[in-house]
């Protein structure tokens, strides 16, 4: 794993890079992505239905 991948593990999608706190916030439920640009990113999931997780969802970056 390089060094630009480590900095990201357990870095929220969406969340600025120089965020004081990247990581989890309590009282959240996030989902790790895998694969890809994003793998090892936390997706922050609370509020969605049972259904929306299971079926999934497509996430643009500009990663490729």
């Amino acid at each position: 794993m390089g060094r630009d991948e480590e900095l990201l593990r357990g870095r929220i999608f969406g969340e600025d890079h120089d965020h004081p706190r990247p990581g989890p916030k309590p009282g959240r439920t996030y989902a790790e992505l895998v694969g890809g640009p994003l793998d090892g990113l936390l997706l922050d999931i609370t509020g969605w239905s049972a259904d929306e997780i299971q079926t999934g969802v497509a996430l643009m970056t500009e990663l490729g």
